[in-house]
C-alpha cells in the first residue's frame, strides 16, 4: 500500500513537471486600436504647432517565454501605423515593430491572469507620407528614421481552457528617437496609447 502511494505521488509530480515545462512557451496574435501623436524632443525659436492625436492601428505576432511562475520574457514582430495631424496636414508612417519586454505576473486564478510588463521596442520604417487635407493629395516623405522607444502595459488574460486564452492589453509607447523634422528648430518622437485584443496559445 505504501509503495503504491509513493508511486502515485511520484507519477503526479512527474506529470506536474511535464505540464509546467510544456507551458513555458506561448504564441499568439494581437490587434490594437491606437491613438497616436508626436511629442517635441526640443524646441527653440518659433511657436510650437498644435499637434493633434489621430486614430491608427497595429497588429502583432507574439512569443512569450516563462522563466518562472512570476517572470516572463515577451517579444514578437508586428506592423504599426504612427503619425500626427495638424489643421491642414496629416502625417503617417508605417513600421515593422519588434518589442522586447519583461512581464511580472501579479495575480492568477482559474480564469484570469494579470501581468504588467515593461521594456522597449524598435520600429523599422516602411512607407511615410504627408496628406494635405484641403487639396486631398499625398506627398511621399523621403527621409525615414528608425523609431526606438519604451513600452509598458498590462496583459489581462481570460482562460478559455488549459491551452487557449483571450487577452485584453492596454499599453503606452513613448518614442526616444527623432523620427520627424520639418525645420532645424524642431524634432519630434512618436507617442501612442493603445487598447488591444488577442489570443494566446500555450505550447
Amino acid at each position: 500500500m505504501m509503495n503504491r502511494l509513493l508511486q502515485s505521488m511520484l507519477l503526479l509530480l512527474a506529470s506536474y513537471s511535464a505540464f509546467a515545462q510544456d507551458h513555458k512557451h506561448e504564441v499568439g496574435f494581437s490587434a490594437y486600436y491606437d491613438r497616436v501623436g508626436q511629442d517635441y524632443i526640443k524646441f527653440s525659436g518659433l511657436q510650437k504647432q498644435n499637434l493633434m492625436y489621430k486614430n491608427a492601428f497595429s497588429v502583432q505576432f507574439n512569443y512569450n517565454y516563462q522563466f518562472s511562475e512570476l517572470l516572463s520574457l515577451r517579444t514578437g514582430v508586428g506592423y504599426s501605423k504612427r503619425g500626427f495631424a495638424i489643421e491642414n496636414m496629416d502625417y503617417s508612417s508605417g513600421y515593422i515593430q519588434v518589442p522586447v519586454q519583461l512581464g511580472v505576473e501579479v495575480y492568477r486564478d482559474r480564469s484570469v491572469q494579470l501581468t504588467p510588463y515593461a521594456g522597449g521596442y524598435v520600429g523599422i520604417p516602411l512607407e511615410s507620407d504627408k496628406t494635405i487635407k484641403d487639396n486631398y493629395f499625398s506627398v511621399p516623405v523621403e527621409k525615414k528614421y528608425v523609431d526606438v522607444g519604451l513600452e509598458g502595459g498590462v496583459n489581462v488574460a481570460f482562460s478559455l481552457n488549459d491551452v487557449y486564452s483571450i487577452n485584453f492589453i492596454p499599453r503606452m509607447q513613448f518614442g526616444l528617437s527623432n523620427i520627424y523634422q520639418d525645420y532645424y528648430y524642431e524634432k519630434r518622437r512618436n507617442i501612442a496609447f493603445s487598447l488591444g485584443l488577442g489570443i494566446i496559445r500555450k505550447i
